[in-house]
């Protein structure tokens, strides 16, 4: 491997590192936090068009200032008309953390879990595993900079 190849490889992991340590940090921060009473819970049917023709539901919780997505035993504790606490965080502006306000425990929906610290931390894992191992590891590593991408583009739309 010449020089300057590994330069643009060692630049890119670093750049890839980095997105990770963002995301991470817009995760792990407290965010803004809001009250506000709620407006409407609506589920939705997921279809799966396979041949089971299975499906799910999601829930959303609309607020008079935020929609977002809840998981389903929130939602099915949430009424409408009740206040609940929720924090948006400073980067992404995404909802990481939302209770009743009578209630002492704080959920996180598991997709925001998912894109906000387990996809960054396996990206960190799999990124310092590659400036030990670089060639072993190209396809993995180009697995992981694809689900960051992915990621990023997540949390920006």
């Amino acid at each position: 491997m010449n020089k300057s190849t590994f330069k643009l490889r060692s630049f890119l992991y670093s750049l890839f590192i980095l997105i990770a340590l963002v995301i991470i940090t817009d995760f792990a921060l407290p965010g803004k936090s809001f009250t506000d009473q709620v407006i409407k819970v609506q589920a939705e049917r997921q279809q799966y068009y396979n041949a089971a023709q299975n499906y799910h539901y999601s829930y959303k919780l609309t607020t008079g200032q935020h929609d977002f997505s809840v998981s389903e035993d929130f939602a099915k504790t949430v009424n409408e008309g009740d206040t609940v606490n929720y924090r948006i965080s400073r980067i992404f502006k995404e909802v990481n953390r939302y209770q009743l306000s009578e209630d002492k425990n704080m959920h996180t929906d598991s997709l925001r879990r998912y894109s906000g610290l387990i996809l960054p931390l396996l990206v960190l894992v799999v990124m310092g595993f590659a400036y030990r191992h670089g060639r072993k590891m190209s396809a993995l590593i180009f697995v992981m900079q694809t689900l960051t991408l992915a990621d990023l583009a997540f949390l920006i739309m």
